[in-house]
């Protein structure tokens, strides 16, 4: 008498496969849904993060009341950081339209041939006096940059003008995420929390590690990107550099980039002091640029990301540059945190299977 076969399949094998299969398909559905609200959320979320502080004072006022206390830090993030945004973007792209225009009148009038003939004949000479140099037309080559920089800023006059509806959409969605983040925030991460396979002191562990990780780069990246501009934007303004605020925005964004910095703005902006006669106020603004706008920089980023995320410089180094290349703006948040949950991951590898 044979024995029968074991079932290599039981209906509890079958009933989690499709329990899986199921929830893998939500899940893809339900990040289709999310997916063209993506930044906004994000954003949502980064804002919901950095005001937690703030929230839990808040939450203490109005005595626990979720809904009150998330309706007034929805009023907060509107008063105090949606419209200041707004009103910067669009004084800025006011002064980028202007400055379009000069530069489109200055090209077309030879103003910019005739300032550059006046002013440039020594540093022209002295490029000349190189010998990989030698052969440059340092003018044609200035005036064709010159040229290429005004079509481009027409080209995205158009593009920008498009996309306003969509902005004024994806900041209506942020906020009102903004409020149910406040609301509802402690438990969808606890949900979230609940649903990982690990011990209690690893989630921990995880969480504080994402938060330190986190609250270093908003105050170690953003908030020295936006005092980097902020310096850069007052600088032009003393030394009587026009369209200073559109020039501290961009100051303030290419201070994010790990290498160059805000002083690929503030050096072209010292150099056209010297170029239009202007050298003593050149040099005083160069001054202006290294002590107050990037030497701050060199020692503020390491001290308040470096030890409070507790990373190596260089992965801390490639989590910022790869996350750039990868997620864009948001990747300076987004690297950082990926790689500080690699560290969190190989430590709890080697406490629970290292040995083994």
């Amino acid at each position: 008498m044979t024995n029968p076969q074991p079932q290599v399949i039981t209906r509890s094998h079958l009933l989690t496969f499709v329990f899986f299969a199921v929830f893998i398909f939500l899940l893809y559905q339900m990040a289709g849904l999310l997916a063209p609200y993506s930044a906004a959320l994000l954003w949502a979320a980064i804002i919901t993060l950095a005001l937690h502080p703030l929230h839990k004072r808040v939450l203490r006022l109005t005595k626990s009341r979720k809904g009150l206390a998330a309706l007034v830090m929805t009023a907060i993030t509107l008063l105090l950081v949606v419209g200041p945004a707004i009103t910067i973007l669009a004084v800025c792209a006011t002064q980028a339209v202007d400055l379009y225009q000069s530069v489109s009148q200055g090209v077309q009038s030879g103003r910019f041939l005739e300032l550059w003939n006046s002013t440039s004949a020594s540093f022209s000479e002295r490029l000349q006096s190189i010998p990989l140099l030698s052969g440059l037309d340092v003018r044609s080559l200035v005036m064709k940059s010159i040229g290429e920089i005004s079509s481009s800023l027409a080209s995205q006059i158009g593009p920008l003008l498009k996309i306003t509806l969509v902005v004024i959409i994806d900041l209506s969605v942020m906020l009102i995420a903004v409020f149910f983040f406040f609301r509802d925030g402690e438990s969808y991460y606890q949900s979230v929390m609940d649903m990982l396979p690990f011990s209690p002191l690893h989630k921990q562990s995880m969480s504080r590690r994402v938060h330190d990780t986190f609250m270093a780069v908003i105050n170690g990246v953003f908030l020295i990107a936006l005092l980097q501009g902020l310096m850069t934007g007052i600088g032009f303004a003393l030394f009587g550099i026009p369209f200073s605020m559109f020039w501290g925005l961009i100051a303030a964004a290419l201070a994010l980039l790990p290498v160059g910095g805000a002083a690929l703005v503030w050096v072209p902006g010292a150099l056209f002091l010297f170029l239009t006669g202007s050298k003593i106020s050149s040099i005083a603004f160069f001054a202006w640029g290294l002590i107050l706008v990037s030497l701050p920089d060199n020692f503020l980023k390491p001290l308040l990301i470096g030890k409070k995320a507790r990373l190596p410089a260089f992965f801390l180094f490639i989590g910022v540059l790869g996350g750039l290349q990868v997620y864009g703006i948001l990747g300076i948040l987004f690297g950082p945190l990926v790689v500080t949950l690699l560290f969190v991951f190989v430590q709890i590898y080697r406490e629970e299977y290292g040995e083994r």
